[in-house]
């Protein structure tokens, strides 16, 4: 009888066990306040002091190393490692700069460097050298804004609290419609654009969709995206961009216009001025205004350091008095549009820094400001349906704000 209440109380206790409540540590074996945590580089926390600091003035990756008690031949092992990525002696004097320590040793363990917003770069020193590059997730959200014209449009931006580079984008997109140099106070805009974030910052835009009001008349802009053809494009499907930019400088103002009889300053006698002069500080880049190929590119007299670009058999331009003509810039090199091909000066017959632009048509030199250039290509009849559909998307977005008294920047 015993033995069988013995037996019984056995069974009862096993159950017992069975019946026990299972916890994180019975079911893994750690607890789940034991999970490491790591940083925004993926390095584990645990035992880590970070140290936060910027690239100084002449400061390379390898003196800041040594400053943290890393050897020389660890240094030059690291420098090895890491030249596909960057050059150690050359780094950026702002940048951010990450040294973790051993919170026990007080030795390096880790120093990360980031080159760009978006990159940066690991040296694991804690025994052999490693190196690895991360990149940060880019998150992309689709924003619209608008603001109204008071004194500029890059200020009408920057008071809507936008990257100031979304001015010269949109100055870009609308440079044949729009004279930006001539905006009224009441003209206003609106954009559709995408954003890039990382870590909360915004490091690239992408203008989607634009509308700019101009002098009581409206202008559409949507880009439409194809591995031949993307590009900006009007309601119609008719190119933005034309074969020709208006100026080869972003300029103040004209000093001199093309005419066959102009009084010259220097020489003090009437003559043809065969082009026109945009005037602008001494360094001012200089860009060829559309696609072609070097003619000639050096100093000629009167035309001080001077450039010339045949674009095809029926166009070429000239660009006079450069203070420096761009490296590379040479005969027979090829330069697309809007590449820098020099800088404004004064070189040559000339009273102060400008850029004389030169326009010849099938040989003969012409006013560049008034010669119609060929339009651009329209979009395909096959392709219609495709951008009549971005534009059914787009242009609501692109809506004239109900109140144009500021600039306003919405994020949906």
């Amino acid at each position: 009888m015993w033995e069988n209440m013995k037996r019984f109380y056995i069974c009862l206790g096993i159950l017992a066990i069975f019946q026990l409540p299972i916890t994180p540590e019975t079911e893994t074996g750690l607890s789940a306040s034991a999970e490491v945590k790591r940083n925004q580089f993926d390095l584990a926390e645990t035992g880590l002091i970070e140290h936060t600091s910027e690239v100084k003035r002449g400061e390379s990756l390898g003196s800041i190393m040594s400053e943290w008690g890393i050897s020389q031949d660890k240094i030059h092992l690291a420098s090895q490692k890491a030249a596909s990525f960057v050059d150690l002696r050359k780094i950026q004097r702002g940048n951010p700069l990450y040294a973790y320590t051993d919170s026990i040793k007080g030795t390096t363990s880790f120093i990360v460097y980031q080159p760009s917003v978006e990159r940066f770069l690991v040296f694991d020193l804690r025994d052999s050298v490693l190196v690895h590059e991360g990149v940060f997730p880019v998150s992309k959200i689709s924003r619209t804004a608008s603001g109204t014209i008071e004194s500029s449009l890059y200020q009408a931006v920057t008071d809507a609290e936008l990257p100031g580079e979304l001015a010269m984008k949109l100055s870009e997109i609308f440079a044949w419609q729009i004279s930006f140099f001539h905006l009224q106070p009441g003209d206003d805009f609106s954009i559709v654009y995408e954003d890039h974030i990382v870590n909360g910052q915004s490091i690239e835009t992408d203008i989607e969709g634009a509308r700019m009001n101009h002098d009581g008349k409206e202008f559409f802009a949507f880009y439409f995206p194809s591995d031949s053809v993307s590009g900006f494009y009007d309601e119609t499907g008719h190119a933005l961009k034309r074969p020709f930019l208006r100026a080869p400088i972003e300029y103040t103002r004209i000093s001199s216009r093309y005419s066959l009889s102009r009084f010259h300053p220097v020489q003090k006698r009437y003559k043809p001025h065969l082009g026109t002069d945009f005037a602008a500080p001494t360094g001012t880049p200089i860009v060829a205004t559309a696609d072609g190929s070097v003619t000639h590119a050096s100093y000629t007299g009167g035309n001080g350091n001077y450039v010339r670009i045949r674009h095809n058999d029926v166009y070429s331009t000239g660009y006079l008095h450069m203070s420096r003509i761009a490296n590379g810039i040479r005969p027979g090199v090829r330069v697309e549009q809007g590449q820098l091909i020099g800088y404004v000066g004064s070189t040559g017959i000339a009273t102060g820094p400008h850029v004389c632009y030169r326009f010849w048509e099938n040989g003969r030199q012409v006013d560049a400001m008034r010669v119609e250039m060929p339009p651009s290509e329209p979009l395909s009849e096959l392709l219609l349906p495709q951008f009549t559909q971005i534009i059914s998307e787009l242009k609501p977005q692109l809506t004239p704000p109900s109140t144009t008294a500021a600039a306003s920047a919405v994020v949906p």
